[in-house]
């Protein structure tokens, strides 16, 4: 399979208006489309740094007039997930006509939309992207094969990774910090260029406080690692290059 990374604007899509006219953004990690309805389902995470401009961002959404259906599943402060579907764009028709898929979760924010699209080989990208291009403004970001090991290997270890970007969400802001102070000065290389002291002058608090929060973080996204390592191993599947002597 062959991928393409589209950023586009979409003058038909509800999502991509709602976005452009407010502060506020969304993330589709489902969708289903339907060529014999020819209409989307789905779900989608909204947030914004203002709760006003989440409300006024859901209220421009739920009035769109492509919208078929619309409805709220929960809202906490600044952010909401929504069920919704709605008439197909210019943009997926094209694309599902010509072979294409998405395949990714894509995200709308400031009126342009990232989409992540499969096809079965360049040259249908090419005729794809030649359609779209007559009714559409769009930028390539990325085209790339997922035929490598590489590539196909986070596909087939989809789970693995999710319990890695769990564990990273996971870590609070103080634990980041730390983290991203102690590898940029050097703690963790050989010999260290920091000492839990000196990292503690850097942060603003004692030494003790730097070695407690270094091993909660560590804690986390080791225990997360080697869960990633162990699913490899149960699946048999080979991994890294050889060792220096």
């Amino acid at each position: 399979m062959y991928r393409v990374t589209l950023d586009l604007w979409q003058d038909d899509c509800p999502l991509t208006r709602a976005s452009a006219n407010h502060e506020v953004e969304f993330i589709t990690p489902y969708w289903n489309y339907s060529p014999e309805s020819q209409q989307w389902e789905l779900w989608v995470e909204s947030s914004s740094a203002d709760r006003s401009e989440l409300e006024s961002g859901i209220q421009a959404l739920r009035d769109a007039s492509a919208m078929q259906y619309f409805e709220l599943k929960r809202k906490h402060d600044t952010h909401a997930t929504l069920q919704v579907r709605f008439d197909k764009t210019n943009a997926i028709a094209t694309i599902t006509t010509h072979g294409g898929a998405v395949v990714g979760p894509f995200t709308n924010c400031r009126g342009r939309e990232r989409w992540h699209l499969g096809f079965t080989s360049p040259s249908a990208i090419d005729t794809a992207l030649s359609k779209l291009d007559r009714c559409e403004e769009f930028t390539v970001v990325e085209r790339t094969s997922l035929d490598t090991r590489v590539e196909s290997s986070v596909y087939h270890h989809m789970g693995a990774a999710s319990a890695f970007i769990t564990a990273c969400e996971q870590l609070t802001e103080t634990e980041r910090r730390v983290l991203d102070t102690a590898f940029k000065y050097g703690y963790y290389e050989t010999p260290r260029k920091e000492t839990l002291a000196s990292l503690g002058e850097r942060c603003g608090v004692s030494d003790a406080a730097i070695s407690k929060t270094l091993r909660r973080a560590e804690r986390k996204l080791i225990g997360a690692s080697l869960t990633t390592l162990n699913r490899f191993q149960e699946s048999g599947e080979e991994f890294g290059g050889s060792n220096p002597s």
